[in-house]
């Protein structure tokens, strides 16, 4: 009896250990995506893919028509628990930023307009949202997992990328707001 006590007493502490060092390194998930080149000038230079999707208003945005910008990419879905939770501060970085020069982009990959919208009116987010349905532009990307958060820079090109959860810092970081 007191064994098992003692067993169960171990376990939560165990348990209780690890939720505390996810609440407070809530970026311990992220993996810096990186993009393997030939030659060093070459991996500096990786042009974004260009594309054409609809917002959930119906609006056909392209990436292109951002050029000047430095664009926030972020690929997701609304069953994806890490990009919920990561939803809240790309509207905080939104409502930071809307008067800079740079603009949020999230991608909902594979769902319906009416979910998306659902989802996105519901919580208020007013951040611009398209809809890859098919999947074709995350295929075209290489994304793997959700969320993933690529970061293109003024001239269109890709200077960093992020798979998994990003805190409010990390996304300034990532856009050197910091």
């Amino acid at each position: 009896m007191r064994k098992k006590v003692l067993f169960i007493s171990c376990m939560l502490l165990i348990v209780l250990a690890f939720g505390v060092i996810k609440y407070y390194n809530k970026d311990l998930s992220n993996k810096k995506v990186t993009i393997e080149s030939k030659n060093e000038e070459e991996a500096k230079k990786i042009k974004a893919i260009d594309f054409k999707l609809v917002d959930i208003n119906g609006k056909e945005r392209t990436l292109s028509e951002f050029k000047g910008k430095k664009v926030f990419l972020n690929f997701w879905a609304t069953w994806c628990g890490y990009c919920k939770t990561e939803m809240k501060d790309i509207q905080k970085l939104y409502d930071e930023t809307k008067d800079k020069n740079i603009v949020i982009l999230a991608v909902d990959v594979g769902e319906s307009k009416d979910k998306v919208k659902d989802f996105i009116d519901n919580n208020k987010y007013t951040f611009t949202v398209l809809l890859d349905k098919d999947q074709e532009i995350t295929k075209a990307y290489g994304i793997q997992g959700f969320p993933t958060t690529l970061f293109i820079d003024e001239e269109g090109y890709v200077y960093s990328g992020i798979q998994g959860g990003m805190s409010i810092d990390t996304m300034r970081r990532e856009l050197f707001l910091k």
